[in-house]
């Protein structure tokens, strides 16, 4: 059995075979002091290495590895990316304060990738930073997405901060529709009947749709 200095060590090596194999390693003994040399195996061009990374990340998971893969939400690769997002989708609500820092970055699509994190969590505690984020983000995007995010979580308790979104531009009505509709809380048939008088006809039959969802 390697002890975990060898595991680490061995993840540095420039045969990758070793190095799935000490990713393996890491993963079944939950050698968190393995996880920054992971984290960067992501940025690896060897899908396998890539995978053994990605599994022992999952596997070993905390706060440790939630800190290490956010930085490559930044990555200007779109892999790397994309690999980043889905882990911290599993992860991330392990460290939810740190995730929710990501929603007053500077750059609006670490916001958006944050919004979309927080929707995965399935944590209660989510719901308050998205709709502050939707509410208030200058970037349309941003709150579309934290719309979206807030239909995925479906907590009755993000229903009155979603009414109020139904004033916003039509891309994020939409996002706002939807998620209404998953939650099917009746409180919002009267702001829905409201929003649809002021809506385009694109809207208007939406809401409609969505009403009829909710057996309304």
């Amino acid at each position: 059995m390697l002890e975990s200095a060898d595991i680490i060590r061995q993840l540095s090596s420039s045969d990758t075979t070793e190095v799935r194999e000490a990713a393996f390693a890491a993963a079944e003994n939950r050698v968190e002091e393995a996880v920054p040399a992971l984290a960067g195996l992501l940025r690896s061009s060897n899908l396998g290495v890539q995978e053994a990374a990605d599994m022992a990340l999952r596997k070993i998971g905390g706060g440790r590895a939630v800190a290490a893969v956010i930085p490559l939400l930044r990555s200007d690769e779109a892999p790397v990316r994309n690999l980043s997002m889905d882990l911290l989708r599993a992860l991330g609500g392990q460290d939810l304060p740190a995730v929710i820092k990501l929603l007053h970055d500077d750059d609006p699509d670490i916001r958006i990738f944050a919004s979309d994190i927080l929707g995965a969590c399935d944590n209660p505690m989510a719901v308050a930073p998205l709709c502050e984020a939707m509410l208030k983000d200058p970037e349309v995007n941003v709150r579309y997405q934290a719309a979206v995010s807030l239909g995925e979580l479906g907590r009755p308790e993000a229903v009155r901060c979603l009414n109020q979104a139904l004033a916003d531009e039509e891309w994020v009505q939409y996002s706002v529709i939807e998620a209404l509709a998953k939650i099917r809380d009746d409180t919002s048939v009267g702001a829905l009947v409201s929003a649809m008088h002021k809506s385009s006809d694109l809207v208007a039959s939406m809401i409609a749709e969505a009403l009829g969802e909710m057996g309304n």
